[in-house]
């Protein structure tokens, strides 16, 4: 797998970053973390500008999640729920992560990502449940600022070392910790502001 990401990014250079970041970020079957750790590592070595590389994953990463909330919002779950599947967006999945967002869509949208299985179907979810796409757009941006920055840093910083890391659970778990304590910490000063906007 790897020597295949490497392949791509030799032959395509940036604008494969950007097509994998989008794969990843629309919910494909892609390993979005291994090829952002991997742009770290070939950062390191003077293959790309770290900055760049950052900017065009964000930018891959910020559309795909745009064009996945779009599908969400205006083919409607009927469509999502009917053809999903190749997606892995199952009706039941569906429902589930529809629960989770009427509990809190930040914590859902930013949160949701980090976690196996739920995060390549949460912009379906959050097209299809009417949250606007100012608060997707923005909620989706601190996800993906966390996460591009986790595995470049990861590939920048471990070197050689870095596929094992990536393959590493408890970097993933931690990875997932780290965003929830965010999230948390957020989500703490987020509901005193509602409740007073409401008295």
């Amino acid at each position: 797998m790897f020597e295949r990401i490497l392949e791509i990014l030799g032959n395509l250079g940036l604008p494969g970053v950007f097509a994998g970041v989008f794969l990843e970020a629309i919910g494909l079957p892609f390993p979005g973390s291994v090829l952002v750790a991997l742009v770290g590592f070939l950062s390191k070595q003077g293959e790309f500008n770290i900055i760049i590389a950052w900017l065009v994953s964000l930018l891959g990463y910020l559309l795909g999640s745009l064009t996945a909330f779009m599908l969400g919002r205006y083919i409607g779950e009927p469509f999502i729920k009917k053809w999903g599947r190749y997606i892995r967006l199952t009706p039941e999945r569906i429902d589930k992560a529809q629960e989770l967002l009427q509990k809190s869509a930040l914590v859902y949208v930013i949160g949701g990502r980090f976690v196996p299985t739920v995060g390549n179907i949460t912009p379906y979810v959050a097209g299809i449940s009417g949250i606007s796409i100012a608060s997707f757009l923005i909620y989706d941006m601190v996800h993906a600022v966390l996460w591009i920055t986790t595995f470049l840093s990861v590939g920048a910083v471990l070197g050689s070392e870095w596929h094992r890391m990536v393959d590493n659970p408890w970097l993933k778990w931690g990875a997932i910790g780290g965003g929830l304590l965010i999230l948390v910490y957020v989500f703490r000063d987020f509901i005193p502001v509602r409740s007073k906007n409401r008295v």
